[in-house]
């Protein structure tokens, strides 16, 4: 939640800033100089009641009506608020006119007080003597320059609340999409294990009565297996070579079953395996599916195993003759299918390209997918 701290930070920030700035207004306009402090005491105290505005709308009435959907409740106490803050801020104007020295005491002034009038200090100018009679201005009655600030203020406040608000809700739902996905990514690549297993005790358990030393050499490439799958299971990425090794652990370990006759099995690795990543045990539902559903004890059986990179994508081939069973769309196919898709729209969301096609005699299955960064 460092980013939530950091987006709280820079709200905090902004408004001490924007404080600091009306604030030091009696100093950059050289007001200090020339009047004093007790005159930029008072003019703090003109300010209080916009402090107010952003206290009243920034704990209680944005989070408690705006931010909760209560849109005519939050409308009615602003302009309760606004009218409440014209007529403080009015009263809190007279009350320091009346002890505010007057203009012709200020010290180093630039204008003479005989040449350039001081101008009324509550903005309103003597009624007129003319010959048409004075017009009251609506100002007698209510400050609307004093509501039009009060608004100004409420609407920036409301502004960068809801900003921050908004970016608050997006990190915080990034993390628990990121949570989700590492805790559903975890779960698919954890149900890869017994699946495996499953299908190489099996094997192991054929071999037990045909030919013991065998089954005693399964069982040792088993435990590398095993190893592998143990320390590299929650890894995010893995070595294209290390991937490869795997493979031919458990080609080597399913070929105990079958003779050079009966199966064919033809691989080519890339060049650059060391050197690019792919996610764990991507491939092995393929490779686990050509085995169980691609060969024919009634005839020779032949499978293909590819890997290709070109640029950034790495692109996985695999075909296998039919056996008779659907090993892609039927009951044979097991859950390893269903997962690796799971898992390609997990890590790769649309960026990848998966293609099965079936003929009467053959699977053939091309992945594409972009390459993981070191």
């Amino acid at each position: 939640m460092d980013k939530v701290r950091r987006v709280q930070l820079f709200e905090i920030f902004l408004y001490v800033f924007v404080l600091m700035v009306a604030l030091g207004i009696p100093f950059l306009s050289g007001g200090f100089t020339n009047i004093g402090w007790k005159v930029v005491w008072l003019d703090w105290l003109r300010i209080v009641p916009f402090i107010l505005v952003f206290i009243m709308n920034n704990f209680v009435m944005a989070p408690k009506l705006l931010f909760r959907g209560k849109f005519l409740h939050y409308i009615f106490a602003c302009i309760l608020l606004i009218i409440a803050v014209v007529y403080l801020s009015d009263y809190l104007f007279n009350m320091t006119r009346s002890i505010r020295p007057p203009f012709e005491s200020m010290q180093g002034h630039r204008f003479s007080p005989g040449k350039i009038p001081a101008p009324p200090l509550n903005g309103i100018y003597p009624p007129w003597k003319g010959d048409f009679p004075p017009i009251k201005s609506a100002h007698h009655f209510f400050n609307f320059g004093l509501a039009i600030v009060s608004l100004l203020l409420i609407g920036f406040n409301t502004g960068i609340k809801s900003f921050v608000r908004w970016n608050e809700e997006r990190i915080r739902q990034a993390e628990k999409d990121r949570y989700h996905f590492l805790t559903e990514l975890a779960y698919l690549k954890h149900q890869i294990s017994p699946h495996f297993f499953m299908n190489t005790l099996n094997n192991i358990h054929a071999l037990v009565d045909i030919n013991t030393e065998e089954a005693k050499e399964a069982i040792i490439k088993l435990s590398h297996l095993m190893r592998y799958l143990l320390y590299e299971a929650d890894m995010q990425k893995v070595n294209l070579e290390k991937e490869i090794m795997f493979i031919e652990s458990y080609i080597k370990l399913m070929r105990l079953r079958y003779d050079e006759k009966s199966l064919m099995i033809k691989t080519e690795y890339p060049a650059c395996a060391q050197s690019v990543f792919v996610p764990p045990f991507l491939f092995l539902p393929f490779i686990e599916n050509a085995f169980k559903h691609g060969i024919n004890t009634l005839a020779p059986s032949l499978i293909e195993i590819r890997f290709h990179v070109d640029g950034d994508w790495l692109t996985f081939d695999i075909s296998n003759n039919k056996s008779g069973i659907d090993s892609v769309t039927g009951e044979a196919s097991g859950i390893g299918l269903e997962n690796v898709q799971k898992r390609l729209d997990l890590v790769f969301d649309d960026k990848y390209t998966l293609d099965i096609k079936s003929t009467e005699n053959k699977y053939d299955v091309k992945l594409i997918i972009p390459l993981l960064i070191d």
